[in-house]
């Protein structure tokens, strides 16, 4: 093997432990704060900003909306996840910023399919005291957003550039 195979195969090996450890990281962030903070009567913790407190229980998808389909996104979840992986492979010029993005959405995803499979629902228990309309939603949603926007970012602005040696 010469040294540009040997470099590339390094560098792979290294966003995939990148991505496998924040996948792990979000996904056990999630599952322990559903753990212990699910069955939480109301608790302020911050005033006027965020509370927590059990909703019951999400049995649809963001906002409410599909609510009671559980079985119909748990099979939109898995197809996600594995398109997450397809893709996965096609990208050429990988960092830490995509590897952190990937990671995150893919915890998420698998945190909340988790919920689904388990329990047929999501526990969501976050809420934004200032924001009455906002849904109330679990660390796997905030893994979700933020590494979606962090992927748009890459898309958008990164993708093209070569790879941090």
């Amino acid at each position: 093997m010469d040294c540009h195979g040997y470099l590339y195969i390094k560098e792979n090996m290294k966003n995939y432990i990148r991505i496998i450890s924040t996948i792990i990281l979000a996904l056990v962030a999630d599952l322990l704060t559903k753990n212990f903070l699910f069955d939480v009567d109301y608790f302020n913790l911050i005033p006027n900003v965020i509370s927590i407190a059990s909703n019951g229980g999400n049995t649809g998808a963001a906002f409410g909306i599909f609510s009671g389909s559980t079985t119909a996104l748990i099979f939109v979840s898995i197809l996600m996840i594995v398109a997450l992986f397809v893709f996965n492979v096609f990208v050429k010029n990988k960092n830490l910023f995509y590897s952190i993005s990937f990671g995150l959405i893919v915890g998420g995803a698998v945190g909340n399919l988790y919920d689904r499979v388990r329990f047929g629902y999501v526990r969501d228990f976050i809420y934004l005291d200032f924001w009455s309309t906002f849904p109330i939603f679990n660390v796997a949603d905030s893994c979700l957003c933020v590494g979606a926007v962090m992927m748009v970012i890459y898309i958008l602005f990164m993708s093209g550039k070569k790879s941090e040696k």
